[in-house]
């Protein structure tokens, strides 16, 4: 918490639920002590497997009650990574889909999350993902249609989009009527092409630093910037780079340097 507010930053999120103090006095001392508002938190689950239905609907509940008590106004729900999708992330070509009962399964317990965050005063968002069973353009397309646009919203994350393939700022200007919150991020184009090409696994092109600061990747963060103002959107993005700490460990410096590349081109 120390760094990101010495990065800088006056905005957070909660990271998965227990990774921060669970007793929201506490936590909200620790935030308020470091001039640090917490925007949203997250559900990270498998989210198509009727056997999980118990534990995600109660990671859900715990996390959203969390999430208001700290005056958290987003909650992101993201399916989670599996071994099947990791190993074909961001080539559609070879991905498997899931079956209609899996799928039918995954948008009803999508609509019951979004039940338990509305009924506490947050905003349920959809976040696409690369390595899960939501993660191409058809795919995250074909939830959205299948949500009530007046329940769910959307949470763009730009790098995780680039890396399946998708244009976000594209999607955003498609979307932007719907769109409450973003993840930025971004990955490097050589790194990239290379992963695909080799058909390298998800884990495995994080260890290869697929992901990196921002603007030094394919991000067109300029043009975004524009279609902010465009659309007038003034809502929250949460600036991320998913690293294997083993290989690579500098959040600090490369929290600073993201911040000051947005900063640069108008955001």
């Amino acid at each position: 918490m120390g760094e990101i507010a010495e990065a800088g930053y006056r905005y957070t999120e909660l990271g998965p639920y227990g990774f921060y103090p669970t007793d929201p006095q506490v936590l909200s001392k620790e935030f308020e002590s470091r001039s640090l508002t917490v925007e949203a938190g997250f559900v990270f689950q498998i989210l198509h497997d009727p056997a999980k239905t118990d534990a995600v609907l109660e990671n859900a509940k715990k996390t959203v009650e969390l999430l208001s008590a700290v005056g958290g106004r987003y909650l992101v729900t993201i399916d989670h990574i599996s071994e099947e999708r990791m190993a074909t992330a961001g080539r559609r070509d070879l991905a498997r889909k899931l079956s209609v009962p899996e799928y039918d399964h995954m948008i009803g317990i999508i609509d019951r999350i979004a039940d338990i965050a509305l009924a506490s005063g947050v905003k349920p968002v959809i976040h696409q993902h690369a390595g899960c069973y939501i993660e191409f353009e058809d795919e995250i397309e074909g939830v959205l249609d299948r949500l009530d646009p007046e329940r769910v919203g959307i949470c763009i994350d730009t790098g995780h989009m680039a890396y399946a393939g998708i244009d976000p700022v594209e999607f955003y200007q498609r979307h932007a009527d719907r769109v409450q919150y973003f993840h930025f991020k971004d990955i490097d184009p050589q790194v990239h092409q290379r992963v695909l090409a080799e058909k390298i696994p998800f884990l495995a092109a994080i260890e290869q630093k697929i992901f990196c600061t921002m603007g030094a990747g394919v991000v067109d963060w300029e043009k975004l910037a524009k279609a902010f103002k465009t659309h007038g959107y003034d809502g929250a993005a949460n600036i991320e780079q998913d690293i294997d700490p083993m290989i690579s460990f500098d959040p600090l410096g490369d929290a600073r340097k993201s911040l000051a590349y947005l900063k640069s081109v108008g955001f």
